[in-house]
């Protein structure tokens, strides 16, 4: 048995009535049930970078549209709509709310729930600058929870890519794809559905929509084996290259280096290869760790300590 529930969280659930013993057995095992969400605030959150959020909401946006293609799957994605409605404004996180809405609550909420992330300073100045369509999402999850069709889809994705920075072209390229989905032929939407399926496994594992997306990709037989699994497992940090901490830069790297060392910054951010220009450019800051390192254990030792330093002011 868990703990108890708070007393907020007894309102969330039942409306603030008083509840049975049964009752309260009921709804105990429930939330045993959901132990393995990826936003449970378990200190599940304190694993995620902000970049790690918005890139979560857009897959689980991604894998609902991919799984609402299919009419035998459409009652599981309108019943994930209905879970995550009715709360548009993103005020708070919600212990019941799905992971959908939390992710839009770590992307757009107040300074309070960036404080939950793994890099609260630096997912603070993300927040600051980054304006996410929740109207267009919010449409998008009403329309589906009422089982209508959702209308202007690709400009939602495209605000989103937009407005997260998603520079992931598999990601792009299953958006546009899905855009024209009853068109592709079967061995085009299994190679879709696998990078997808890839991308799931590897950023959504302990979410509350993978049990199903994976059933999903099974029943459709949407797997293809011969196609590469390009997925990093590991958390996207939240690097700064733009304004003041980019201008830093220039004493690691020097002038010159700038606007190269900013590609090599958002390349590496993606998981994706770097040019030899921009590896290049990047060359001294790496020449200082090299030389530190070959100064022995007690220089590295002070580096560290200077990291620690640095991340919690």
């Amino acid at each position: 048995m868990t703990d108890k529930f708070t007393a907020a969280q007894w309102a969330e659930i039942d409306g603030g009535h008083e509840v049975t013993p049964v009752q309260e057995e009921s709804y105990s095992f429930l939330r045993d049930l959901q132990e393995s969400r990826m936003t449970k605030d378990n200190g599940n959150a304190k694993k995620l970078t902000y970049t790690d959020c918005g890139e979560r909401m857009y897959l689980t946006l991604l894998a609902l549209e991919t799984m609402r293609q299919y009419p035998d799957f459409k009652a599981y994605v309108q019943r994930y709509a209905k879970k995550t409605a009715g709360f548009e404004q993103y005020k708070m996180y919600r212990i019941m709310g799905t992971d959908l809405y939390n992710f839009t609550y770590f992307l757009v909420g107040d300074s309070g729930a960036q404080d939950k992330l793994k890099d609260p300073e630096s997912a603070k100045r993300m927040r600051a600058s980054t304006k996410l369509p929740t109207s267009a999402i919010n449409r998008y999850i009403n329309a589906v929870a009422q089982g209508k069709t959702p209308v202007q889809l690709n400009n939602m994705f495209q605000a989103i890519e937009s407005a997260l920075k998603v520079s992931n072209s598999d990601y792009k390229s299953i958006r546009r794809n899905l855009m024209n989905f009853a068109r592709l032929t079967k061995a085009e939407k299994r190679l879709i559905s696998t990078r997808l399926i890839y991308a799931v496994r590897a950023k959504l594992r302990s979410s509350d929509i993978i049990e199903d997306f994976e059933k999903f990709a099974a029943v459709k037989n949407l797997e293809k084996a011969s196609v590469i699994d390009p997925e990093p497992t590991i958390s996207t940090p939240d690097l700064s290259t733009t304004g003041a901490e980019l201008a830093l830069y220039r004493y690691l790297v020097g002038d010159r280096n700038l606007a190269l060392t900013k590609k090599f910054l958002e390349q590496a951010k993606d998981g994706k290869a770097a040019s030899a220009n921009m590896v290049a450019a990047y060359l001294p800051a790496i020449k200082m760790i090299d030389d530190i390192v070959k100064a022995g254990p007690g220089a590295v030792q002070q580096l560290r300590a200077v990291h620690k330093r640095a991340k919690r002011t």
